[in-house]
């Protein structure tokens, strides 16, 4: 082969290109971003609308149902769900993956600017564009002080916040804790019923003055002069001094009717950390930014920051910190990957017993691993858990090119050749393998590359980073590999050191017997036809049937080992933020007597309280945690009218609601019936309890939220000259509080907020006792015009494509395979239930369930995909239909093996399963485990071509390709194997996927050196009793298109008596073997 020629005589220009490769290898590895894990760019745009004091089913109608009519139209929307809260109403938009988010945001806003008759008091709405970088914080960072916490809030306001955002590579920052201030307008309702001024007449009042107008320009001489109309509130005593209405007793000032003064809003939460009251920020990262370099930048603020403020009693603390996680993974795989290294050079040095082979090969691996962060910075991939396990992979698969083209090239040496002419004609005479082993490793993974969904985003980085470094290795093989054997390649003799530790550890004794016994095995069966086909029939049988009774337990995404646990706790419905505080207070009581955490934080809120607990770093590992969340569980537990659970947080956000932890099915019940809906959903929920296995159940619907309803009697308020509207608005404004513009203080703005005192209404019956203003100028009771009910109200209405719906979440213990929990949920919850729907009524098992059969039906096809893929290039390379066939028969043995092995990993840590990424691994192994049969099938022609009688060139070959194949697979198992067996941060992603490949590995490459030579055999057979020299023609073919010439000699060997190229003789040095 001429470039093999020309590496060997230029030396010079390929160590020129191997230093360019590395050194711009190691610019880009400085240049790519780090974070913890792939971005998966979901197709997801939300619009948030805020609309203070609606309650739920008003937000419904009023918001959400307006919104839902124009959005339902944007084009490639897959899916449209929305929330309808207090005071907040929540769409979200799910499109085909491959969407354009900008394009589709564009369409959106198109859509609400058509959205009419909105409430004058809503927000208008807010479009976000969801992204996996953006939805989890890479920091949070508590504030200590004994200060205030409202008064600290104000501080980071002003000050903390914004200098935390300018630090580069930051995306956002979320602020908690503590409330905003605003201008507060207490009411003295009696004052104004005896002035006669309505809550509507003093709030237009207020709109009214608190302005500045533009007037045009004036013209005067050489000068324009701007004229406005400045009427804003400047101050307090402007706010009070403001004349709200006239009346025959005199001018009316607000200060006659009511208190103005500083105020902050009514808590909504309280949040602790380790007992203490405290505030704090969440801060998020830009996409496409470094991790590790956005928190140096954050540290040094921090530092900042606590200098500017030290004694004055504020100093910041962070709390979490992403890159911790990232830095144990990072340096787990970094020392799998010299660790695995290691091992496969000290195979090689066992196996050829060359110190000089091993250098070489030890020269190629950084080549093709380093060069490969290039293509990594190329493609706009960034350096995370997943994409250094494929590298670490790749360790073992890169070193298998080399060690076939140097074992060929040593074998040439062993024949008596001197350096030169061996790295010639060793490298010819095997690149033809090498590259049909390179092209179906890299093939399988163009099926991967198109896999759009979420798994198909996270596949994509391991991927580019074993493609690149395989096909990489391929050109190092043919063009690095040659000349540094021409140059440095010595046979290992046979009175050297390690020629004596080879003898003595009886290396050369295991060796002739394992050749010997192959040798035996593969001239016994190769005797008699109907031995063949009973060891092929039987062999296969056997592998199918272990495949299929040890198949592992299936899921869809590793959930990772990362140091937080979550407490979730479901309060009954009507508790005030008080009482719910007092149970939160008694939780974080016993939590705090845990030895094994080292600190934890509460967030008391109505309904659904949180905490998050992170351990000490000795209990860190996996079965800690367990233990740790399973411990918790008992504390939290117990308490009458409130469900609690603990679950440790995953690596990948999940979609939709419910807990982050065990195995959620979610369950959606669509309708037009809220109470129907609800009837359906009892019934689901009572069966689904009496599942095995199922830790919770809750729900997204509640209908415990006590309200006072106000109906109005529509024909008394006529009488009376009230509308229902001015009723409603009285109500709000002195119970909840209405907004009536804005005060401007030292350049921040401050909502003006009118309400009754907080005094005022301390019982339900104050309610009765509001005064109305009728059109007569009398003042009634409001129980004079409308009737007070106490009923139940939702806390949240839920749509699913514009039906109302509700969303069951069932919690299903880990140690549940989670396709067995969703067929037992199918098998007695929902067929049984959907057996008894009324008509426009469904239910639906969504959630991971239809993410994992949308993931394994993606992945299914792509495994296909790469079978034919791989079948059709080498029938390109063989220009055969057959023996590419005779090659794919290693697969089944190979995908037996990884199930064998991944079973196995799965009894020793449960956490190892069949899921998607795992699954990755078996399309990986189509394309590798194929490389050591198309070396006996390519050797086997190759000797044929030569002259030797087919059934000899089988046998023939098996004994020479013995040793690359041991070889090869040794080097990549060890390689591996570092990956598999090691545990800690980031393991759990890929032990599954190692698994699979080391096991399919291991196992097919034992079968593979017998049962190809038998099925070769059989199909040689064949063809000669159905088609007498139809085996002659097909390696004649096969000769052509490797460039062999008729006698089976390496064309490029003919160029003269000692093969070695004019010149190169002077070239040669000492040392010829």
């Amino acid at each position: 082969m001429k470039i093999i020629h020309a590496c060997v005589r230029y030396p010079v220009t390929i160590m020129v290109g191997v230093i360019l490769a590395v050194l711009f290898g190691v610019i880009s590895l400085y240049r790519i971003p780090v974070q913890m894990t792939p971005t998966v760019d979901r197709p997801v745009i939300t619009v948030e609308t805020t609309y203070k004091g609606a309650a739920p089913l008003e937000m419904e109608e009023e918001v959400t149902n307006r919104l839902e009519e124009k959005l339902t139209s944007v084009e490639g929307l897959t899916l449209m769900t929305s929330n309808s809260e207090e005071d907040r109403s929540r769409v979200i938009l799910e499109f085909d993956w491959g969407m354009n988010k900008d394009i589709a945001r564009l369409d959106v806003s198109e859509k609400l600017g058509l959205v009419k008759d909105f409430p004058i008091d809503a927000e208008r709405p807010v479009i976000q564009a969801v992204n996996s970088d953006a939805e989890q914080p890479i920091a949070w960072i508590v504030v200590d002080t004994d200060l205030p916490i409202n008064e600290v809030r104000v501080e980071g306001d002003d000050v903390i916040r914004p200098k935390l955002e300018r630090v580069p590579g930051v995306g956002a920052v979320w602020m908690f804790g503590g409330e905003d201030r605003q201008v507060r307008v207490t009411l003295d309702y009696a004052a104004m019923s005896a002035r006669g001024v309505t809550v509507g007449a003093l709030r237009e009042a207020l709109l009214r003055e608190n302005q500045n107008t533009k007037g045009g320009s004036i013209d005067e001489g050489k000068r324009r002069y701007s004229v406005r109309t400045v009427g804003s509130f400047t101050s307090l005593d402007h706010l009070r001094n403001t004349i709200v209405a006239q009346s025959p007793g005199g001018t009316i000032y607000l200060r006659d009717i009511a208190k103005v003064s500083f105020a902050y809003e009514d808590p909504v939460n309280r949040i602790r950390i380790n007992r203490k009251q405290t505030m704090g920020f969440g801060v998020l990262r830009k996409t496409g930014s470094n991790t590790i370099e956005v928190m140096a930048g954050l540290k040094q603020t921090i530092r900042e920051i606590n200098e500017v403020y030290r004694g004055r009693g504020i100093q910041l603390r962070q709390v979490y910190d992403e890159t911790d996680y990232i830095y144990q993974s990072r340096g787990l795989v970094t020392g799998n990957i010299y660790v695995g290294g290691a091992l496969a050079v000290l195979v090689l040095l066992f196996f050829l017993g060359s110190v000089s082979s091993v250098l070489v090969l030890a020269f190629a691996i950084p080549i093709s691993v380093i060069s490969t962060f290039i293509f990594v910075y190329v493609f706009g991939r960034s350096i995370n858990i997943i994409s250094l396990a494929g590298l670490a992979f790749a360790v073992g698969m890169v070193v298998d090119n080399s060690i076939v083209v140097l074992e060929n090239i040593y074998r040439h040496r062993e024949m008596g050749k001197d350096r030169w002419r061996a790295a010639m004609d060793g490298g010819a005479e095997v690149w033809g393998a090498v590259l049909a082993s390179t092209l179906t490793t890299l093939a399988v993974f163009i099926p991967v590359l198109f896999v759009q969904d979420e798994a198909g985003q996270l596949f994509r980085d391991i991927a580019i980073a074993i493609s690149v470094a395989v096909g990489l290795s391929l050109i190092v093989s043919l063009t690095v590999v040659p000349m540094l054997s021409a140059r440095l390649l010595r046979t290992s003799g046979t009175n050297t050191w390690l020629s004596r530790l080879q003898e003595r550890l009886g290396v050369f004794a295991v060796g002739r017997f394992v050749q010997a016994a192959l040798a035996w095995q593969l001239g016994w069966l190769l005797k008699g036809v109907a031995r063949r086909v009973v060891f092929v029939g039987a062999l296969t049988g056997l592998s199918l049937i272990l495949a299929w009774v040890f198949f592992p337990p299936i899921d869809y995404l590793p959930k990772g080992n990362r140091n937080l646990i979550f407490a979730f706790f479901r309060t009954p419905a009507g508790l005030n933020l008080e009482e719910i505080d007092r149970f939160v207070t008694g939780v974080e009581e016993k939590i705090s007597q845990v030895p094994e955490i080292e600190r934890f934080f509460a967030v008391s809120r109505l309904q659904n309280p949180i905490m998050g607990i992170l351990a000490k770093g000795e209990y860190a590992d996996q079965e800690s945690m367990r233990r740790i969340v399973g411990k918790l569980m008992g504390l939290v537990q117990g308490v009458p009218g409130v469900q609690a659970f603990v679950t440790q947080a995953e690596l990948f956000r999940r979609r939709g609601g419910g807990f982050i932890g065990g195995i959620n099915l979610q369950v959606d019940v669509r309708g037009s019936s809220l109470d129907e809906i609800q009837r359906i959903a009892a019934d689901i929920e009572g069966r689904a309890r009496r599942m095995k296995g199922v830790n919770f159940v809750n729900s997204s619907f509640d209908l415990g939220n006590p309200e006072l309803q106000v109906h109005v009697d529509r024909e008394r308020a006529a009488d009376l000259g009230v509308s229902v509207r001015e009723v409603g608005d009285i109500v709000e404004t002195l119970v909840n509080g209405t907004r009536a513009g804005l005060f401007r203080d030292q350049g921040k703005e401050l909502d003006i907020v009118l309400r009754a005192p907080l005094s005022d209404f301390r019982r339900t019956q104050d309610l009765s006792r509001v005064k109305v203003h009728t059109a007569a100028g009398r003042m009634v009771q409001l129980n004079d015009l409308a009737e007070i009910r106490l009923d139940l109200g939702p806390t949240k209405v839920e749509h699913i494509d514009r039906d109302r719906s509700l969303t069951l979440t069932v919690n299903i213990s880990d140690a549940f395979p989670l396709q067995m929990a969703i067929d037992l949920m199918k098998r007695e919850v929902i067929e049984p239930v959907r057996a008894g729907l009324p008509l426009g009524y469904s239910v639906d098992v969504t959630g991971r369930a239809k993410d994992l059969a949308r993931a394994w039906d993606a992945l299914k096809w792509s495994f296909l995909l790469a079978l034919l893929i791989t079948y059709l290039l080498m029938a390109s390379l063989f220009e055969s239909w057959s023996y590419p066939l005779i090659i794919m028969f290693s697969v089944p043995f190979a995908a037996t093996g990884g199930v064998l092995l991944v079973s196995v990993m799965n009894w020793i840590e449960p956490s190892i399963k069949m899921d998607t990424v795992t699954m990755l691994g078996f399309i990986i192994l189509t394309g590798t485990v194929v490389n050591n049969a198309i070396l006996i099938v390519h050797q086997a022609l190759n000797h044929a071509a030569s002259g030797l009688p087919m059934r000899e060139a089988i046998l023939e070959s098996s004994r020479d390709r013995m040793r690359p194949i041991f070889m090869t697979t040794t080097t990549t198992v060890l390689g591996m194997l570092p990956l598999v067996v090691s545990s800690g941060a980031g393991s759990e992603l890929y032990r599954g996927l190692g698994s699979a490949v080391l096991g399919g590995l291991a196992v097919a490459t034992l079968f593979t050196l017998v049962m190809i030579p038998a099925l070769l055999s059989l199909w040689v057979d064949f063809l000669e009793w159905a088609r007498p020299g139809q085996t002659a023609a097909s390696v004649q073919a096969f000769a052509e298109m490797s460039g062999l010439g008729g006698d089976g000699t390496n064309g490029s060997a003919r160029e003269g008596a000692n093969g070695v190229p004019a010149g190169a003789e002077s070239k040669r040095g000492e040392g010829r073997g």
